[in-house]
């Protein structure tokens, strides 16, 4: 290549076979589905914990470290829930990606995105109390 040429981009369309598969349009949609469920697992994650210690005795009652977020985002959720719908399409738009690992990955993302809608139209019948 000479100075002056500018460098080849990928014909990401046509999955050229040297394309990295982070950089076609179904790596693209994976990534952005994993930035999408990133919220949730800030939320599920210490509730594991939580939860997972209190099982095992080592934890009683709430604590500030573990019930904070998960207490934040059960208030917050009911009024931003309105949003989850776009992930879950998105997710259900890459479940056509070949690779088996991957589908398992989304499924597990459709399963967050899905438990924290079906949270939010539970707090907005009123079955968890009121948002």
């Amino acid at each position: 290549m000479s100075p002056i040429e500018a460098p080849q981009i990928p014909d990401l369309a046509n999955h050229d076979a040297g394309t990295p598969w982070v950089e076609t349009p179904e790596g693209g949609r994976f990534f952005m589905n994993a930035v999408l469920v990133a919220p949730e697992l800030i939320v599920v994650f210490p509730f594991a914990v939580g939860v997972a210690l209190r099982a095992m005795g080592l934890v009683q009652g709430p604590t500030v470290f573990l019930d904070v977020v998960p207490w934040v985002a059960g208030h917050a959720i009911p009024y931003v829930a309105w949003l989850l719908p776009i992930p879950i399409w998105t997710t259900l738009l890459n479940l056509k990606v070949a690779s088996g690992r991957i589908r398992v990955v989304l499924f597990g993302f459709l399963a967050l995105h899905s438990s924290f809608l079906g949270y939010a139209v539970l707090r907005w019948t009123g079955v968890l109390g009121a948002p």
